[in-house]
């Protein structure tokens, strides 16, 4: 009895390389699109804290401006009270 090759060995080398390689390729995708995941989520917290960071300084001159408006105010009031 003879043996008969259903698939020969250059195809099983072919097979298990294209494995490999899908295999490579799917791990390299991986890690790609995570450290681009990763890099997104650290730019979008920078972005926060600038944002956060922005605002604060614009109440921070808007409760100044109306402090000093405030202040104008009681002035303006104590000087028409000394007229009276």
């Amino acid at each position: 009895m003879n043996k008969t090759q259903i698939v020969s060995v250059e195809t099983l080398k072919t097979i298990g390389q294209g494995a490999l390689g899908a295999m490579s390729f799917g791990a390299y995708h991986q890690y790609t699109t995570n450290r681009i995941m990763d890099l997104n989520n650290e730019k979008m917290n920078i972005q926060h804290k600038y944002d956060m960071d922005r605002m604060e300084n614009q109440h921070k001159q808007e409760m100044k401006e109306m402090t000093d408006k405030l202040a104008k105010l009681e002035k303006m009031i104590e000087t028409k009270r000394a007229w009276w």
